[in-house]
């Protein structure tokens, strides 16, 4: 028995045009998805964090103590993220002001120039009372373990490490966060207040060279930067 080919004739334009009709909209929602589950894994990506030494200990002078604990968070001079940190650390200093002595360090690569600090953030930064501002070219940073833009220390008067890593909920959002709430019931007086409490960080690169390599980090992109 001899098969017959099978012939498949012209394809109705009206045929094209509804299989079109119903695949765009499904090709737009199925990149709509994508795209926000994109962002919300990035959103809640943390950066890394190095090895903070559990005591403060051969470090060069920070702000004048007088006693009491030391603060120090690591900025990017170009992370829009920090907005949120710095934010954060703000109402930090308004409660708690009389109870710690704040730095905050601004991580510029060697050979940069003078200019390339001067942003946004450092105005931000400059705003907060009786915080002093830093330069570090990533010597003190790396001493510290900070490798990632918001990253927080505290240490307390004799020395001892009381906290380390991010006061923000998600990255470039302000609002209440377990390493807020640490920060301020340790500086309220309660020693374990930090005790299996883990925080993340989350910000640019601290050693990227040049522009910041997260440059879009704010998750609702507010504020561009310098």
């Amino acid at each position: 028995m001899s098969s017959r080919p099978i012939s498949i004739g012209p394809v109705e334009p009206r045929t094209l045009g509804r299989g079109t009709a119903y695949f765009v909209p499904l090709l737009w929602v199925a990149t709509v998805v994508a795209g926000l589950a994109a962002l919300q894994s990035y959103k809640s990506r943390p950066g890394t964090a190095g090895h903070t030494p559990a005591v403060f200990c051969g470090l060069p002078p920070l702000a004048n103590s007088a006693g009491r604990p030391r603060l120090l968070m690591f900025v990017h001079p170009k992370c829009p993220c920090s907005r949120a940190s710095l934010g954060e650390l703000a109402r930090i200093v308004d409660r708690e002001r009389d109870k710690v002595a704040v730095d905050v360090v601004f991580v510029t690569p060697r050979g940069a120039s003078p200019d390339w600090a001067q942003t946004s953030l450092r105005t931000q930064a400059a705003e907060i009372p009786d915080v002093r501002l830093l330069d570090d070219d990533g010597t003190l940073a790396r001493r510290l373990g900070a490798e990632t833009s918001g990253y927080v220390v505290l240490y307390a008067a004799d020395g001892k490490l009381l906290f380390s890593g991010g006061i923000t909920r998600s990255r470039g959002h302000e609002g209440e966060s377990s390493g807020g709430r640490a920060i301020l019931s340790l500086l309220d007086g309660d020693p374990d207040a930090a005790s299996g409490v883990k925080t993340t960080v989350y910000g640019c690169p601290l050693f990227t060279p040049g522009e910041c390599a997260e440059s879009n980090c704010s998750a609702d992109r507010t504020g561009k930067l310098p």
